[in-house]
Formats: structure tokens, sequence, C-alpha cells
């Protein structure tokens, strides 16, 4: 019983930090921020960014190919 919860424990600690190191969510969302999270996902050659609460998310490039 006890190996169940520790392992159980383990489990929701690692997907909680997944979430927090999202390599497509790598700021914060505030007037304060320095950058900002438009010019953040710029610089990491992103297309755009939102927010999704206080933490700033990069839209993904797109899989298609460029026009010529």
């Amino acid at each position: 019983m006890a190996v169940s919860i520790i392992v159980m424990l383990f489990t929701t600690g690692s997907e909680a930090r997944a979430e927090i190191y999202d390599p497509k969510c790598p700021g914060v969302c505030s007037p304060v921020a320095v950058p900002d999270c438009k010019t953040l996902c710029a610089n990491l050659g992103f297309p755009g960014s939102y927010c999704k609460g206080l933490t700033c998310c990069c839209k993904p490039k797109s899989s298609k190919p460029p026009l010529s």
C-alpha cells in the first residue's frame, strides 16, 4: 500500500514538472516581464505568442513547406 502511494506521488509530480517546463511555454505574461511574451517567442523563432493565464506560450511553427 505504501509503495503504491509513493509511486503515485512520483508520477503526479513528474507530470506537474513536465507542464512547468513546456518548451512551447517558456515565459511569464506580465506587463513588467522583460522580454515581453511576443518578443520572447519571436527571439526563439516562433511565429507568434499567446498567454495561457500568466504563462507565455509560443504558437507552434508551421509544418508546411515555405512558398517559393
